[in-house]
Order: C-alpha cells, then structure tokens, then sequence
C-alpha cells in the first residue's frame, strides 16, 4: 500500500465515519413577514451566540445567563458552571479554514450599495448611516462606566504619562469601591 494510497483510505474512512452521524435540522415555518425573516437572518449572521446584555450573573464557578425559549416563547433563566459554558460556547466556533457567511444576499460587499436602498424603500424605511463607533462608547455601553473617567475624582482623564498606581495591599482596602466601581473616598 502506497502513502497516497493510505491517506485516500484515511480520509474515506473518516468520511464514512462522519456520513454516519445523524443531522438535526430545523425548518422553521414559512413567515409571509419578509421584515421579520430579514431581521431574523441579519441576528442569525452578524451576531455571537450569546449577547453581553443575556449575561446576569458570574462568580468564577457559575454562571447564569437569560434566554428566550421559543416553544413557550417566555424569556428564561438558565444556570450552568463555567466549564459547561465554555463547552458549549465553543461549539459556536469554526473549525480553522472554515468559512463563514459574514454577508449575504443583499448584504454582500459586492451589490450592498446597489441593493440596501432598494430594501430600505421596499421596507418603507428610511436609509442608515452606519454610525462610527469608539472604544470608550463600547465600554461605557456595555459595562455602564466611561473609562475614561477618573473613578477617584470624576475628572476627565487624560494621558500625561504612565507609572505604576499603588500597591495590591493598599487597593484591598478599597475593594468593595472599587468592585462597585465607585469613587475611593479620599
């Protein structure tokens, strides 16, 4: 048996092995709401698995995040540990050269300046600018607080050079401030 000749039975026999494991697929209804199916598809393309907002609670063992179970269609609390999550966190990510469809359709670079206005006029909507986006707004946006705000002071922060704060035994003291990212009282 030759080399190419065993790699060809390698890479059958790991097909047969994966042509026997059974898909899952769900079909959804058909909608008559084009609106609806396009905001489902643009949710389904561009976004993670789980938004920052859905998580309400991690302590480093656990953690807990809302959902919406569409067969009762109510919002949902699920719990989990941290391994667990991680597990299934990662099965959202593709495996090394898979490729993904980042934009589709109407969406795709080549025919989005062509086709996007048609839709917004079909959809009777008024055209988007997209709007630039910058670390700080992320960041007071998802966690509620301006990093660029002095948490001592509430002074605009602004970079004049860099040293070294103080101590890990001098921050203990301030830990419940600091966690509650509130002022360190002077």
């Amino acid at each position: 048996m030759t080399a190419d000749t065993f790699n060809l039975y390698l890479v059958e026999s790991w097909l047969d092995q994966h042509y026997q494991k059974p898909w899952i697929v769900h079909l959804a209804k058909a909608s008559k709401n084009h609106q609806k199916n396009v905001n489902y598809l643009g949710r389904y393309i561009k976004r993670p698995p789980l938004a920052l907002s859905r998580l309400a609670h991690y302590d480093g063992h656990c953690v807990i995040f809302n959902y919406l179970d569409h067969n009762t269609k109510t919002h949902r609390r699920f719990e989990c540990t941290a391994e667990d999550f991680m597990t299934r966190l990662t099965q959202h990510i593709p495996e090394k050269g898979f490729r993904l469809i980042r934009y589709y359709g109407f969406l795709a670079n080549r025919v989005r300046g062509k086709l996007l206005p048609k839709v917004y006029r079909l959809l009777d909507q008024p055209e988007k600018n997209a709007q630039p986006l910058h670390w700080p707004e992320l960041l007071k946006a998802s966690f509620g607080v301006d990093p660029l705000v002095c948490i001592l002071c509430q002074s605009r922060l602004v970079l004049v050079k860099r040293t070294v704060g103080k101590t890990i035994n001098a921050l203990r003291r301030y830990h419940y401030h600091l966690a509650l990212m509130k002022p360190i009282p002077a």
